[in-house]
């Protein structure tokens, strides 16, 4: 019998580590949300892009013009 390659496994899930850093931050969010739901618009890449780290780091949407 000739073996030419190995049979990887696949593993079902996240690994343990990144399983620990999800439950950590579902619980440092509680019942905060990530990006508000809905269809925002803005004049530049640049501006929706500092608006969606906003969003990230928990600060309020704000009012866009």
């Amino acid at each position: 019998m000739k073996t030419v390659g190995e049979v990887r496994v696949h593993k079902k899930g996240f690994s343990e580590e990144l399983n620990k850093f999800f439950h950590l931050i579902v619980e440092f969010r509680r019942d905060k949300v990530f990006i508000p739901r809905g269809v925002f618009k803005f004049r530049t890449f640049e501006e929706a892009e500092k608006w969606r780290h906003r969003m990230l780091r928990g600060q309020s949407p704000g009012h866009q013009r």
